[in-house]
């Protein structure tokens, strides 16, 4: 079991459908390439398919992003600031970043709900597929924004508990 808890929360998962998800956007737009040179066919859902892994990477992998400490942030000018005040300004980002991940969260598994029955144009792929990229990645951006700031909260409280400057 602890493997198990282990895979999610290192984000091995994470890596694993990213890769597929970069292999989804190469591989159809490879095959279509060589359709059109050498067979003239062309296939709307491989299109579909690429466009849909691409969203993927764009908005399922928010949370690992941020697991990772990856993600856009203006650490040019908050590392100029003294400890303390940097210490605000990280809890301060913490919080709004769980905030809006728990706000996308909501939307992205209202988008997925309905649009079950909305298919990609030309095809019969539910649209529900892509805004699930939505829910998945924000929903885990929150759960990795609670952790932090869980930890960043238990720190600040064992520092003054042991009389430690904050």
């Amino acid at each position: 079991m602890k493997k198990i808890i282990a895979f999610f929360k290192d984000g091995k998962f994470e890596e694993i459908l990213g890769c597929t998800a970069i292999a989804l956007v190469i591989l159809p737009v490879i095959v279509n390439i060589i359709n059109r040179s050498f067979l003239n066919k062309y296939s709307l859902n491989l299109e579909a398919i690429a466009l849909l892994a691409y969203v993927w990477i764009g908005y399922g992998f928010f949370g690992y992003m941020y697991k990772r400490d990856a993600h856009v942030d203006v650490k040019f000018i908050v590392n100029k600031m003294s400890p303390g005040v940097r210490t605000v300004f990280d809890v301060l980002r913490d919080v709004l970043i769980l905030a809006f991940a728990v706000y996308m969260t909501y939307w992205g598994v209202k988008l997925t709900m309905s649009n079950t029955a909305r298919y990609v144009a030309g095809t019969k792929i539910p649209l529900a597929y892509g805004y699930a990229s939505i829910a998945f990645g924000y929903f885990s951006g929150a759960l990795s924004s609670l952790r932090v700031l869980c930890h960043r909260v238990y720190g600040l409280f064992n520092k003054k508990r042991k009389g430690g400057a904050v």
